[in-house]
């Protein structure tokens, strides 16, 4: 929207949300009641408004002899101006420290959180500046201790406190700056206050006061304040562009394509001809469509941005006319641009006529033909985007005015949800936001329908992979800032303190190298590349905010020379260069080279050091057809490893047929690659200032990579990547020995061996003709086969593609990225979108199965492209797993994401930053990985969020993380760190995120050094307090067990689900119901429990019912009722029985033997819940059992042999609020596995024993556990067991709801204070709100709280234990 005096920087708020500000009162939090007055808002406004006009005269006409810099002058005007708005400023005499920084605040707002205010005079103090008009808020004014700009200041203090909005102002000027961790691309709101007042622009005045009065930054308990509330509805209006964006792209796509292929013109023939031919197919089109799309954007950002021309001030530009003049002609005739505004005229649209496709295709000329675009002052571009041939068919079609202006006014405006009309502002679009345009692209899949006429044929869109499939994901600018704020900012800074010369700190950050591996549209590359050129622009030019020219040449400067980026999507590879093209553009100068910096493969997969080569390849990469085959091909490589070992050993040749002769030896090739690096440094340092510079450099990088020394290291690391990827067959196996020659006849297959020939070949480079006679050479078949392989796969060799970056043990600076979040295995249901409906929507798994097979007589073709797909991926499995790249991230299912965190961890020589995730940090998977993190003190942060707030377009019960990590370090790091985040601005709540050392990650989970989980820094504090007083369960460090525990699983509910039996199976066989078993031909078949069965002290807690509708396992079970749980003769209903005797079998373990290691002879068990959750009700769910059932794994069990009096006193712990609150720091996903359970502080049963409280704990479980006869046993071990004097009940005691509530709150009160907890503790455990006070963030059992609050009308857990804890005189 276009207004004269307020501008908006960085997207603070959108368009239509500034609009619906201004105009709609019923808006939330623009409503009169939000804004807290004591008079009408109209009365409020006009009051202010006229208080400032009458100030500002009196301002306009002060005595500036006495006031230099307009300080107090400026002071007064704008504090009784604050004052009109409501703030209340309070006046800093001295500087504000932070972290032992010191800032120069002048003002606070006590009642708005300490929000920053900084007023500074509109005067410079320098005659030549001031006449210059520059804005005081830039500028580093003479005589103050203000070491930076008063904007700079502000941003500078934001970033290094809690604090989101700070004021600056200079009474001229005024600005709201939101701190979002951006040093370019600030977001600010500027009120123009001198126009505003002078030329009485009154809306725009309520405008400024509805959205700077103080009630816009006020906020209470979580909610955030007003004006943030409406930046994210800005984030949503932008996701709602790039949506539109992303449809505008493919509805204008379909319109050309269209176009082409049914259109009457000689090119148009050409194409369709093509097509029978099967010269072309849908995807060639779509490829030029796709490049088509790529300058149009280009060129409508350049256009708006008033960007071809680079025109100079009129005294100091010579050609300063004469590009005046080209300007002009360039809009009114050739601008791109020009036909979004002709798209809106509908009599413009005439089929007959072609002449504005013929006029656009000269546009395009203007910038591919030097002597074209001369006479206009256009130099040519260049890059594959701006070739002449590079849209080879389309330039040569004919395509009328009609259909071009109607695929243009697709890219002009579309409709929102409800229907509006919104327009496309391409200059103010972000170039991030083209990953809108990339995910579109993966959405549609381009299809060609041949016909007899034209007519008949047809160009249309069908089903790609939706962005869900293909994991491509928009990442939010706020979480990419905070990624870099923490990785690459602060290795700017280190670089810059290690120099002495401004000229030294340019060259030192120029020379850094940083890097996103799965880079998708180029986002964060981009923004990587605006943080440094920032920097380097600072420093040359001494300005805090340098001019627009100045950082634009910087940034095409650090884009050269700084930036690599790679993704398996080649579109996404073109579109990210069109992005880092745009950002650098710079007038006159050609697009930068960037294949060389910006490439295509698959990442994971490939060759990353040239030595692992020589080691040759691993038996576990093969597969076969057969095991016979199998074993074949692992023989060979193993012969193949013994000469390799002869090699490297520098040993004689020693077999009669060896691999090389002693001459050809290879036992190192880190020359070959140091010296391919040298070769790349000197092409990355010719000069790119013109088109032929630009070609000189692609020309000679294409030489030296096509280069037979290049080749041969290529094949070399392409043979051994196949190894892993080849399904050997019988057939592939011929004699190895020519019988007629007796000399080695290499197979034309990949294994050690012709690794080895690969690189042997490199030395054949330097042979004479003569020398070669009688060598042996891979077979040209096999060369061709490797090639066809690796490129299908994009097989991606680290080393050989960034030779410069590898060479001597050398890396990347910096890498930060948003990977894939895929699991590397074959999803049928994502595989088959747009190939297969109904296997897409098959019921389950089985059916897809069944579909699936059938394809092999309905559609071969089909069916064959999955079978290779399957393989492939079985394939990646194995090179993941065995090449040894991925030592810490290669176990369970594997995830795409945290192969990526592996790559980044080994490739980084300084930090690195992932958006990732969480289970990066507590998975069983991973947790070698962040073991090393922790144990080698890398990890720097750590930041969980919930997607509730949509920050992804994916499931809002999504969690994933910022993981940042720098280079290993003796000395403990300060870990930054926050779970359960909803919004970016909780980053900056100090409750939120808490300070832990990476020695504390030890002490916290000492087994598996993972994450523990913290809602706040108070549970934080409060968790390694309870640390601090017991021992962890079992310490697989140290092998301690205080319990002498034994932690196990029965029956896998899935594995072993043929052992059991449902009461309908039972009941057909012929069985007989005794009490809770069956007995069928004398074998006895018993319950077999579940998870869901049992509650805290109730294993009753819930029951199947006899059979359901589908006859199929229901997923919930309701709760038992009271009357059946008072009956002590009840029995429990599960869904299957078990044969006892597998139950039994169970119960011992035997060696070879048959000597028995462990067996277990107890009349019960002790189970807990595995699924569970850190947010429902309880999260250590555990209970009794008889051991005469069995139970699923999903219903663990505890086995101790420290007796029953400590099994109880245990089972008592386990189920106590104290160890669920910290079993709530410890579960960050939906299962308690057994390596949380391990590393849960549990006290010992000496510190239970000593404690004068065991008698009061066992008489109270007691009464608990024994309310039913199937127990009678293990309350007969009980008895025996303790001393007389102990008061055990007789008899089952009858369910009592309310006794049992006491009984169990006062075994929560001992338990609390056995744990050392003091009154306030036990408070906050209970209920946050009793000590943070109402509406906190911090939650522990808040669903219990709801749920009796809800049924009981008060939460009585709170009030017994409570009463308890008073009761045994704990309160002290």
């Amino acid at each position: 929207m276009d207004y004269t005096s307020i501008h908006i920087y960085g997207h603070l708020l959108s368009d239509d949300i500034l609009h619906e500000i201004e105009t709609d009162s019923s808006m939330q939090g623009n409503r009169e009641q939000d804004f807290n007055l004591d008079v009408s808002l109209t009365a409020k406004i006009d009051n202010a408004w006229s208080s400032l006009r009458n100030d500002w005269k009196l301002f306009a006409e002060r005595n500036t002899l006495r006031d230099p810099y307009g300080t107090k002058s400026v002071r007064r005007l704008m504090e009784r101006f604050f004052s009109s708005l409501d703030y209340q400023l309070d006046y800093q005499p001295t500087q504000l420290e932070v972290s032992e920084r010191k800032f120069d605040i002048p003002y606070i707002c006590p009642e708005l959180g300490q929000m920053p205010v900084i007023i500074v005079g509109d005067k410079t103090g320098d005659v030549e500046l001031d006449t210059l008009d520059k804005c005081t808020l830039d500028q580093r004014v003479k005589g103050e201790r203000r070491q930076k700009s008063p904007h700079a200041t502000m941003l500078d203090y934001l970033n290094s406190t809690e604090h989101i909005y700070g004021i600056v102002t200079n009474g001229q000027v005024l600005r709201l700056i939101r701190n979002t961790g951006q040093l370019v691309k600030l977001t600010y709101i500027e009120f123009d206050m001198r126009r505003m007042v002078e030329e009485d622009h009154y809306a725009e005045f309520c405008l400024l006061f509805r959205l700077m009065h103080t009630s816009r930054f006020s906020h209470g308990g979580d909610d955030a304040c007003i004006m943030e509330q409406w930046f994210n509805r800005s984030i949503e209006s932008g996701n709602r562009i790039r949506a539109g964006l992303s449809d505008a792209v493919q509805k204008t796509m379909e319109k050309l394509g269209r176009a082409v292929v049914c259109g009457e013109g000689e090119g148009n023939e050409a194409f369709r001809l093509a097509v029978i031919n099967g010269e072309a197919n849908a995807q060639t089109l779509n490829k030029e469509l796709i490049h088509f799309i790529y300058r149009i954007l280009f060129l409508f950002i350049i256009e708006d941005r008033n960007l071809v021309y680079h025109i100079g001030e009129p005294d100091k530009d010579a050609d300063y006319d004469r590009k005046v003049r080209c300007q002009d002609i360039y809009k009114r005739f050739y601008a791109v641009s020009r036909l979004r505004g002709l798209s809106e005229l509908p009599h413009l649209r005439n089929e007959r006529y072609h002449d504005l496709w013929e006029g656009l295709m000269d546009s395009f000329r203007l910038f591919e033909d030097e002597a074209f675009g001369a006479p206009l002052c256009i130099k040519p571009l260049g890059g594959i985007l701006f070739h002449k041939d590079t849209l080879h068919y389309l330039r040569r079609c004919q395509i009328s005015n009609r259909q071009l202006l109607e695929a243009f006014f697709s890219l002009n405006e579309f409709k929102d949800e409800k229907q509006n009309r919104v327009k496309i502002n391409y200059s103010s679009l972000d170039v991030e936001e083209f990953g809108s345009v990339y995910e579109g692209i993966l959405e549609m899949r381009a299809v060609i329908t041949q016909g007899t006429s034209l007519t008949n044929w047809d160009f249309t869109f069908g089903a790609g992979l939706d962005r869900k499939s293909s994991s491509s994901y928009y990442t939010r600018p706020d979480l990419v800032q905070n990624l870099i704020r923490t990785t690459l900012e602060p290795v700017i800074k280190e670089r810059i303190a290690q120099c002495q010369t401004t000229e030294e700190k340019v060259r030192s950050l120029l020379s850094m190298k940083v890097c996103d591996a799965a880079s998708g549209s180029g986002h964060i590359v981009l923004a990587m590349a605006r943080t440094l050129a920032w920097y380097i622009c600072t420093l040359r030019t001494g300005e805090d905010n340098p001019a627009s020219q100045d950082y634009r040449e910087t940034l095409r400067e650090v884009i050269q020379k700084c930036i690599y980026a790679v993704d398996y999507n080649p579109d996404a590879v073109e579109l990210c260069k069109v992005v880092l093209w745009i950002e650098g553009y710079c007038a006159g100068k050609p697009l930068s080279f960037l294949d060389h910096h910006v490439r295509c493969g698959n990442s994971v997969i490939g060759v990353t050091n040239l030595d692992t080569l020589l080691n040759g390849v691993p038996k576990e990469a093969f597969s076969a057809e057969n095991k016979e085959t199998k074993k074949k091909i692992i023989d060979l490589n193993k012969e193949a490893l013994k000469d390799v070992a002869l090699v490297q050993d520098g040993k004689s040749t020693g077999y009669a047929m060896t691999l090389f002769s002693g001459d050809i030896a290879i036992q190192s090739i880190d020359s070959e690659q140091v010296g391919l690096a040298g070769k790349v440094k000197e092409i990355s340092a010719l000069p790119e200032e013109s088109l032929l510079q630009e070609l000189t450099k692609q020309s000679k990088w294409e030489e030296l990579m096509q280069s037979p020394r290049v080749e041969c290291l290529r094949r070399a690391c392409d043979i051994y990547t196949y190894s892993f990827f080849k399904q050997f067959r019988g057939e592939d196996f011929i004699s190895d020995i020519d019988e007629e020659t007796n000399t080695f006849v290499p197979f034309n297959l990949p294994y050690t061996r012709t690794v080895y020939n690969a690189l042997q070949e490199i030395k054949y480079l330097d042979y004479t003709a003569e020398e070669m006679e009688g060598l042996q050479v891979l077979p040209d078949s096999f060369k061709h086969e490797v090639n066809k392989v690796a490129h299908a796969n994009r097989f991606f060799h680290w080393c050989v593609e960034f030779p410069e970056v590898f060479a001597d043990d050398g890396g990347f600076d910096v890498m930060c990225g948003n990977p894939p979040w895929d699991k590397l295995q074959m999803e049928d249901g994502k595989w088959f979108v747009g190939k297969d409906n109904s296997i897409v929507s098959a019921a389950n798994q089985a059916t897809r199965d069944k579909l699936i097979a059938q394809l092999e007589t309905s559609n071969p073709n089909l069916f064959n492209e999955y079978c290779v797909a399957r393989e492939s991926i079985a394939s990646q499995s194995r090179y993941v797993k065995y090449s040894g790249r991925f030592n810490l991230t290669n176990r369970g299912k594997i995830e795409l994401s945290s192969l990526f965190a592996e790559i980044c961890l080994d490739f980084s020589k300084k930090a690195w930053g992932l958006v990732i995730p969480t289970s990066i940090a507590f998975g069983d998977s991973t947790k070698h990985f962040f073991e090393k993190l922790v144990t080698e003190n890398r990890l720097m942060s750590l930041y969980d969020f919930e997607n509730r707030e949509k920050l992804f377009d994916i499931d809002s019960r999504y969690k994933f993380c910022l993981l940042t990590a720098g280079q290993q370090q003796i000395k403990p790091r300060e870990v930054s760190g926050g779970f359960y985040l909803t919004r970016l601005d909780h980053l900056l709540d100090p409750n939120r995120i808490y300070k832990l050392e990476t020695a504390d990650f030890t002490k916290l989970n000492p087994n598996t050094k993972t994450c523990p989980v913290f809602r706040t820094s108070k549970d934080a504090v409060l968790t390694k307090k309870l640390y601090g007083k017991a021992p962890i369960l079992v310490n697989e460090e140290t092998g301690e067990n205080p319990w002498d525990v034994r932690l196990a699983t029965l029956f896998n509910m899935a594995t072993a689900s043929n052992l059991f039996k449902t009461r309908k199976q039972l009941e057909n066989l012929g069985a007989t119901q005794i009490a809770a078993n069956y007995i069928y031909e004398q074998q006895v078949y018993v319950p077999l429990y579940e998870g869901k069965m049992f509650w805290l002290y109730n294993h009753h807690f819930g029951e199947f019912p006899d059979d359901t509708p589908t006859h199929k396992h229901p997923d919930s079970i309701p709760k038992t009722d009271i009357a059946i749980l008072k009956d002590t003769n009840s029995s429990l209903s599960p869904w299957y029985w078990i044969n006892r005797d597998f139950v039994k079998e169970k119960m011992i373990k035997t060696d070879s033997k048959g000597n028995v290691l462990w067996e277990w002879t107890h009349n019960f068990y002790i189970a807990f819940r595995d699924v569970t959750n850190a947010t429902n009700e309880r999260t250590c769910i555990a209970s009794l059992m008889p051991s005469a059932v069995g139970a699923g794994h999903k219903a663990p069990l505890v086995f101790t042999s420290r007796g029953l009096i400590p099994s109880s006193s245990l089972l008592a712990l386990l189920s106590s609020l104290v160890f669920d609150y910290i079993a709530r720091q410890k579960v960050g996903g939906s299962s308690m596995g057994f390596f949380i359970m391990k590393q849960i502080p549990i006290l010992t049963p000496e510190q239970i024993q000593s404690s004068n409280y065991q008698r009061d704990i066992i008489e109270r479980v007691a009464r608990l556990c024994w309310f039913n006869h199937d127990l009678d046993g293990w309350m007969e071990e009980l008895r025996k067991e303790c001393p007389k004097e102990y008061d055990l009940p007789d008899e089952p005691v009858t369910w009592d709801e309310a006794n049992r509530a006491v009984w169990q709150a006062e075994l929560d009160a001992i338990f609390a204070h056995l744990y050392g907890l003091n009154t306030e503790d036990l408070r906050y455990i209970l209920d946050p709100e009793d000590v943070c006070g109402k509406g906190c963030i911090n939650e522990t059992f808040r669903v219990l709280k709801d749920r009796e609050i809800r049924e009981l009308g008060e939460y009585r857990t709170k009030r017994l234990v409570l009463e308890a804890w008073n009761k045994f005189g704990f309160d002290n």
